[in-house]
C-alpha cells in the first residue's frame, strides 16, 4: 500500500500521461515508490537518481533504477519524462528541459511536480507554522525533522540557503513554455509532505492533505505546490 503523498502524485501523473504511454523516465526517483506504482499499472519505468542509496532502495522494489545525473543520461525514447520534485534542483534548467524534450517520443509529455522555491506565500507560511505548533503541542509529531524543528524555533533556520540556488516557479514555467508545444499549469498542496515523516499515524497524513486542499480551494491559503504538463507535438 502506498502512502498518501505517493498516491497524490500518482493521481496527477496518471492524468498527465499520454493515453498510450508505455515507457516512462522518472528523474529524481527517490526510493522508487512512485516508479513501483507506475510499474504496477503496466508501464515500463526507467528511474534515475544521483543518490546511490536511493537507487538501491528503488532497485529493491524491482525497478530499473540507475545512478545518474540529469541531463547526462540517455536510454532511447520515452512517452513521458517525470520530474518529481527534482526540477528545481538541476544545475542548468534550460538544458535539462531541452534534454527532456529531445528524449520524448512523438506526442510525449514532460510532467513536473514541484513547489515555489522562490519562497513561501506569507499567509501560508504563517498557517503552516501555527499547524506545526498545534501538532507538536498535541504530541502528534513523533520525531520532528530538522526542518520542523526549525519551524518550532528549536534549531537554526536554514530555510534559505544562499549557497544552493533553486529554480523558482516562474523560471520553470518559462523554460517549459519555451521548449514545448503546450503547457498546462496547476496549483497543488505541498505542506503536508513536510509533516509525514514526523507523524506516527498514516491517517493523519491523509487528513492533513485533505485539510490543505480544502484551504486552497476556498482561498484561505496560497498553494505552495506547482505542477506542469508540457506537451511535444509530432510535427
Amino acid at each position: 500500500m502506498i502512502d498518501c503523498a505517493t498516491a497524490f502524485t500518482l493521481e496527477f501523473i496518471r492524468t498527465g500521461l499520454p493515453a498510450e504511454a508505455r515507457r516512462v523516465l522518472e528523474v529524481g526517483c527517490g526510493d522508487g515508490a512512485l516508479a513501483a506504482a507506475l510499474a504496477a499499472d503496466g508501464i515500463e519505468v526507467v528511474a534515475i537518481d544521483s543518490d546511490p542509496g536511493k537507487v538501491a532502495q528503488a532497485s529493491r522494489r524491482g525497478i530499473d533504477a540507475r545512478v545518474a545525473e540529469w541531463p547526462d543520461f540517455a536510454d532511447g525514447r520515452f512517452d513521458a519524462v517525470l520530474f518529481t520534485r527534482s526540477l528545481h534542483h538541476v544545475g542548468d534548467l534550460e538544458a535539462s528541459v531541452a534534454a527532456a524534450v529531445a528524449t520524448l517520443a512523438d506526442e510525449g509529455r514532460i510532467i513536473v511536480e514541484d513547489f515555489r522555491a522562490e519562497g513561501e506565500p506569507p499567509r501560508s507560511a504563517a498557517w503552516f507554522d501555527s499547524l506545526v505548533r498545534v501538532l507538536d503541542s498535541a504530541g502528534l509529531l513523533i520525531e520532528p525533522t530538522e526542518f520542523l524543528r526549525q519551524r518550532l524555533g528549536l534549531a537554526p533556520d536554514h530555510r534559505h540557503d544562499d549557497d544552493h540556488h533553486l529554480h523558482g516557479s516562474a523560471a520553470i514555467e518559462a523554460a517549459l513554455a519555451e521548449a514545448s508545444a503546450s503547457l498546462h499549469i496547476e496549483d497543488a498542496a505541498y505542506y503536508f509532505r513536510y509533516l509525514l515523516p514526523a507523524l506516527g499515524r498514516g491517517e493523519l497524513g491523509e487528513a492533513l492533505l485533505t485539510h490543505e486542499r480544502e484551504l486552497i480551494a476556498t482561498g484561505a491559503i496560497d498553494p505552495l505546490g506547482r505542477r506542469y504538463i508540457a506537451g511535444r507535438s509530432s510535427a
